[in-house]
């Protein structure tokens, strides 16, 4: 091989390698209100696909928010942000949440964060 050749490859390589990974922003899903919160503990079927979800009625969709297991790997929440999903629950007619999530295996919307906010009330005639 050449000199030529190996200063070739060498930098084609280290092109490869510089190349910086690509970071996705975290998306912001609709607003809307908490329908339903599911945990799936070690012994559940789908603990293996999912450690919990969360259920948003986004108007006419409801939407599938996931968390940890095969579908969200590494992407798991806190004991304390799964206790505030519960209370948006509890509350749907006074707190609504917007979701943050980033895309996961088979499509899977991965909840990364959430704002949960008082539903405005609608403007006085």
């Amino acid at each position: 091989m050449s000199l030529r050749s190996r200063v070739m490859k060498g930098a084609a390589l280290a092109a490869v390698v510089l190349v910086p990974a690509v970071a996705y922003a975290d998306a912001d899903g609709l607003k809307g209100t908490v329908a339903s919160v599911t945990i799936n503990e070690t012994y559940a079927d789908d603990y293996t696909a999912e450690r919990g979800n969360l259920i948003v009625n986004e108007g006419s969709v409801a939407r599938k928010y996931q968390w940890g297991g095969t579908a969200c790997n590494g992407k798991n929440l806190s004991e304390a942000n799964i206790a505030l999903l519960f209370r948006a629950l509890e509350a749907t007619d006074k707190l609504e949440v917007v979701p943050s999530y980033k895309g996961g295996a088979g499509g899977a919307r991965c909840l990364v964060g959430f704002r949960v906010q008082v539903i405005a009330a609608p403007p006085a005639n």
